[in-house]
């Protein structure tokens, strides 16, 4: 319940914490976060703090949201997003230094309900914002060969209110990142991976924002074997 405490805290993280960071904060890395990477890369802040020696600030939402925010000069040093789409486009616009692929997504089909059949509606993020909300809408017609799926969908702002929606019962099922139901604690038994050729590959691109040595030490820990591991196991391939 602890773990699924972190992703229903992650919804409103965006709402609160932006506006507070939009000042220049020089005790540490201000970090924006696709929704499906923050429970990862909150769970790896001790250890930036320990090798960067940097104080980290990490606020997360849709990939969509927090590129918009960027462009409208919220302050932050990296941006790890969902897609290599958004970063392509703050680099484009002069708000990025350079960009690279961390990891590679993966969309799960979590059904939980033990109702047959379901009526109530399958959620997932926003395609409009979230890369894994495209992934979703690219699945459905074939996962409809496989499992009743409701008609009905309950459209969340990002990946982490998918989850939500599943997790508090207003939806009876949802297409989300395995990233997320993993850090949920949620059992194998109660989900599937969609195949990976059912969508379109969901490369995870991170730029930088402001340059640093403390950025800089960041990426070189993601590279790390030890990390990448770890990353493997939250649910992500990668690069």
């Amino acid at each position: 319940m602890k773990a699924l405490g972190v992703i229903a805290l992650l919804m409103g993280v965006i709402a609160i914490i932006v506006p507070a960071f939009w000042t220049r904060d020089k005790a540490g890395l201000q970090i924006a976060s696709a929704s499906s990477f923050a429970p990862f890369l909150q769970s790896l802040t001790p250890q930036i703090k320990r090798t960067c020696q940097t104080g980290v600030q990490v606020s997360t939402g849709a990939s969509g949201t927090l590129a918009t925010q960027i462009l409208n000069g919220a302050p932050f040093d990296l941006f790890f997003s969902a897609d290599a789409k958004r970063p392509e486009t703050l680099i484009k616009a002069g708000k990025g230094a350079r960009a690279r692929t961390y990891a590679l997504g993966q969309l799960v089909y979590w059904n939980p309900s033990t109702q047959s059949p379901d009526t109530r509606p399958l959620a997932l993020a926003d395609p409009a914002l979230a890369p894994y909300g495209i992934a979703a809408i690219n699945s459905i017609k074939k996962l409809r060969q496989s499992y009743e799926i409701s008609e009905q969908q309950v459209i969340g702002r990002n990946a982490a209110q998918a989850f939500q929606f599943v997790q508090s019962g207003a939806a009876g099922a949802g297409l989300v990142p395995l990233s997320l139901v993993r850090a949920g604690g949620i059992i194998a038994a109660d989900y599937v991976v969609v195949p990976e050729d059912w969508y379109a590959p969901i490369h995870q691109d991170v730029v930088v924002l402001r340059p640093s040595a403390a950025a800089d030490c960041v990426l070189a820990l993601l590279e790390r074997p030890d990390v990448k591991a770890q990353m493997q196991d939250a649910g992500f391939k990668v690069p």
